[in-house]
Order: C-alpha cells, then structure tokens, then sequence
C-alpha cells in the first residue's frame, strides 16, 4: 500500500472558502490521503459545511479546539496525524490536482525529509490546471530556500511543501504568533537538521481575498512577525547557522521598517513604536556588524531605526517618486480584535 499523507487545514470562520479548499485535496490523483480539519473556534458555519463533505467522504476528519490561533490549530494537526507525510494547507487556497502525488514521489526519490513546490498568488479560485507530465526535483540548500523567485520565499512558507512525519515533528509552530509563524518553524527545522529538494512546479495556489490579513487594516497581531524573527534571532545567536543568522536579522529589521511605516496613525502605533525600539536596540549591534549582510541593507535600515524622518529624507534623494508616497500615504484606523 502507498504511505498515506496527513493534510492539517487551520479553519476559522472560512465558511465561503473551505469547501473549495477541500474538494481540491478530494480531487487529488494520490488517494492515500487524510485531510484534518482543525476547527480554531469557528463562529460561523465553516463546521456545517466540513459535516456535510465528511458524509461525501470519509477521508475527511473534523477536529475542534478553543481559539488558540493558526499554530494552535497547525501543532493540533500534527499531534493528531496518522499519516507517514504532511503537509499543510490554508482553508482558504487550494492545490493543483497533482500536488500530493507529485511531492511524493519526490521525496521518495530523492531521499530528502522536506520537498517544496512553488506556489502563485492569485485573486481567483478557478486557475486553469494542466496535466504535469514531467518535473524535476532536486537538493535545496538554506541559501535556495530564501530567496525570492517571481516575487515569492518558498522557505517563508509551511505551505506547499510534504514532510516526512518524523521530521515535520522535529519542531513546532510558536503558539500567540499569528504572522512569522510559517518561517519559524521551518527554520527551526533546518536547523534540527532536515535535508530539503525543491520541485520546479507550480502546485499551490494562494488565494487573497478581500478581506484577508493581508489586504485587512493594519492591527497587532500583524506586529508578530517582528516578535517571530526576534525569536528566531535569539535562537540562533550562539549557533553555527552564519546564513540563517543574517537572514532572520535582516528581515527582523525589515519588519520593524514596515510595521513602524504601517502603524502610523493608528491607535497600535504607541504599542508598535515601544517595541519595535526594545526589539531594535536589542539587535542593533549585531545587525550593524553581520557582514554576511549588504553594507548598503546595514546602512539603510539603521539609519531608519536611529530616525524614520531621516530615513524618508533620504529616500526622497535618492527616489524623488517618493515625495508622493509619504505626503499621500493614508492613515488608517487600527481595527482592534475582540
């Protein structure tokens, strides 16, 4: 019999979209497969609906917690998983029909613990599909896995991936973070010491809806990205990981860059500035003296942190197109979560 592949989905209040979600994972070519539907406290019919397509499907598996969060949810899957692979999939994208059949089989080929698919960003839920009759899979480094191709990071990313079930458990999600999430663990699991491929295709296809976390107005949760990277800083501080170390700094300033410029004008703004200076000061040394990190980066992002206005002054010179962006930029409202 073929190894059978866990498929953990976080769902809350996804009740236009899950179904969706599912029927992609239904629709697959590798059939050896469970799909986990983690309920993180729903309030709306996402439950009614997930009832009504385990009826059509027994593969499908319904699992309920209080509201903890999307790594609440995600390390809720991985305790329950009974699969010999996993992978993860947000209740609001979908995959191409292939997907799970595809990354199986390169990873079994290659031997690897972790095999990453690219994914694309779409604002449609009917991207056209065509037959994958031949695709590569090949070793991925640290260096492969974080760096931008057509716009995405596929290290970034728990999605469009398939583990080994004894490797995805070598680490966990960090509960109380709810952006950044994705990029920690994975992260920490390079470091435990999983070997990685990538195939080169297109499998994932990550849906943005209007009202998602990232089109939504600025709020707090979006601060703990800078509050996942901070973590991770502190994880790596004493170790061997050079490439991973100048990465989760420089993109930790890199958050405190676009979470300071975001939560302007908004209530979270004194919260964002207060931490964002504890978090700054703390790193700062290291930053400015990684040299694993482009001088130009150092330069940039230190002086931002040292004075924003300084640093859009700056910006202006270099960039006079600019000038339109800082005096026309809106000042939205911070929405607070109940």
């Amino acid at each position: 019999m073929s190894a059978k592949v866990s498929i953990i989905i976080p769902v809350y209040n996804l009740e236009e979209y899950i179904e969706h979600c599912i029927r992609s994972l239904l629709n697959q070519t590798y059939e050896n497969i469970e799909i986990l539907c983690i309920d993180d406290g729903s309030s709306d019919d996402s439950a009614a609906v997930i009832a009504r397509l385990i009826d059509e499907d027994k593969r499908i598996k319904y699992i309920y917690q209080e509201n903890g969060g999307v790594s609440a949810a995600r390390n809720k899957g991985l305790e329950s998983a009974d699969g010999d692979y996993i992978m993860f999939v947000d209740g609001d994208d979908y995959m191409h029909y292939q997907s799970a059949e595809i990354l199986v089989a390169g990873i079994e080929k290659t031997h690897c613990d972790m095999v990453s698919a690219h994914q694309m960003h779409t604002f449609s839920l009917e991207e056209e599909m065509t037959e994958i009759t031949d695709f590569s899979c090949t070793e991925a480094s640290h260096e492969d896995l974080f760096k931008e191709v057509n716009g995405n990071v596929i290290g970034k990313s728990s999605c469009a991936k398939l583990f080994r079930k004894e490797a995805a458990l070598k680490a966990r999600f960090p509960v109380g973070i709810s952006n950044g999430e994705d990029a920690n663990y994975i992260i920490r699991l390079l470091v435990a010491g999983i070997k990685t491929c990538i195939t080169d295709q297109v499998l994932y296809y990550y849906y943005t809806r209007e009202n998602s976390s990232v089109t939504s107005d600025f709020t707090e949760s979006k601060f703990s990205i800078t509050l996942s990277f901070d973590d991770l800083c502190e994880y790596l501080k004493d170790s061997d990981y050079e490439f991973l170390k100048a990465y989760c700094l420089q993109y930790l300033f890199q958050t405190i860059f676009y979470n300071r410029t975001n939560s302007i004008g908004t209530t979270a703004q004194k919260y964002v500035l207060k931490e964002s200076k504890r978090i700054g000061e703390k790193w700062l040394n290291d930053f400015k003296n990684n040299e694993d990190i482009d001088n130009n980066i150092r330069k940039m992002f230190v002086l931002f942190f040292k004075s924003r206005q300084l640093y859009e002054l700056a910006r202006m010179v270099k960039d006079p197109t600019m000038f339109i962006f800082y005096v026309t930029r809106p000042f939205k409202r911070f929405k607070r979560k109940d």
